[in-house]
């Protein structure tokens, strides 16, 4: 895990990079964007994987309460304004996608409790009649992250190296993490291409040991 600065420079992408996953802020926050700031917001995440080749990304909050019946649908209206995203039922709840190309989505998701999100991916599978005994970690997978189709290969946390963000649980398991100590409202591109080309940098061993 890592504390990371302003970049200079990004390195070439790493080939393994197929999603990146930011964390930052709270619903609370997120409620407050005006349709301007969200449209800026969504470029930022784009253009800062751009140069990665990542085919997805995800935004959750970093913590904080739940937004509110009537928060939820201001949230949602605002969102949609920008004209860049779409409601889809994932089964469990709906997230935000925006379909930037046929190579790259960007998912924005306001649920900032993990294991909520983890009980209610499981309830809902209960509820679809799916069999106890097909539920593995690929089926697990793939309804959490829905609609991205892959693991998170990178998750970049805009906060403090010592707090890991409550929106993730499942996401955190074999991740590469980089922490920026910075808050949601000063995020940009640099940030994210920073936290990639971080990531570019690491001897990735998957919790083996150098030899």
């Amino acid at each position: 895990m890592g504390d990371c600065g302003v970049p200079h420079s990004v390195s070439p992408p790493f080939p393994g990079l197929d999603h990146v996953v930011v964390s930052g802020g709270t619903p609370a926050q997120w409620a407050q964007m005006s349709t301007a700031e969200w449209s800026n917001r969504l470029d930022a995440l784009a253009a800062g994987v751009k140069s990665s080749g990542a085919h997805w990304v995800t935004l959750l909050p970093h913590h904080g309460h739940e937004l509110s019946a009537d928060d939820a649908v201001n949230f949602s209206d605002v969102l949609l304004l920008t004209g860049k995203v779409v409601l889809e039922d994932v089964g469990y709840s709906a997230r935000y996608v925006w379909h930037r190309s046929a190579k790259q989505s960007i998912i924005v998701d306001p649920s900032s409790d993990g294991h909520r999100r983890f009980a209610s991916v499981v309830e809902s599978m209960r509820l679809q009649g799916i069999d106890p005994d097909s539920i593995d970690e690929d089926a697990l997978t793939h309804a959490l992250l829905a609609p991205a189709t892959q693991d998170a290969d990178l998750v970049l946390v805009l906060g403090p190296p010592d707090r890991m963000p409550e929106s993730m649980v499942w996401e955190l398991a074999y991740c590469e993490i980089v922490f920026i100590d910075l808050d949601w409202s000063a995020f940009t591109a640099n940030h994210l291409e920073l936290a990639i080309d971080d990531f570019n940098r690491r001897h990735r061993r998957f919790g083996g040991l150098d030899s």
